[in-house]
């Protein structure tokens, strides 16, 4: 059978002279209420962490709701104001690209059968190398 391997997380700063004031505080209990008191001791910090939790949780929320929300920037004049908002309102239009335009068979290359002339596409070259001269 395969058994669970237990991880040991590392308790955050402080906890060790809390238990230990805890305890310190219970041995000073006769032995016969010790177990009960503890038990009780261990549902009062129980409730009250959840108390303060909640009280946290409340006080977070409230600091939310009174935040003020940024003031619109509003036009004096009503008739900017409604134009600006209709601007924000609607999308900008989608751009197509079109295709180039084909080149036009003139008259005379109709006749002859020719293809059209297109524009020659521009491209950089090396320069040529030139031969050594000898004189």
């Amino acid at each position: 059978m395969l058994k669970a391997e237990t991880t040991s997380t590392r308790a955050p700063r402080g906890t060790k002279p809390v238990s230990q004031a805890f305890f310190t505080a219970l041995e000073s209990i006769p032995d016969a209420s010790r177990a009960a008191v503890a038990k009780a001791a261990m549902a009062m910090i129980r409730d009250e962490m959840k108390v303060r939790k909640d009280k946290m949780k409340a006080a977070a929320a409230k600091a939310k709701a009174a935040k003020p929300a940024a003031p619109a920037k509003v036009s004096k004049t009503p008739k900017v104001a409604k134009a600006v908002k209709a601007v924000k309102a609607t999308p900008a239009p989608k751009t197509v690209k079109k295709a180039a335009p084909k080149p036009k068979k003139t008259a005379a290359a109709k006749a002859n059968g020719a293809e059209p002339v297109t524009a020659a596409v521009k491209r950089r070259l090396r320069k040529p190398v030139e031969a050594p001269t000898t004189v």
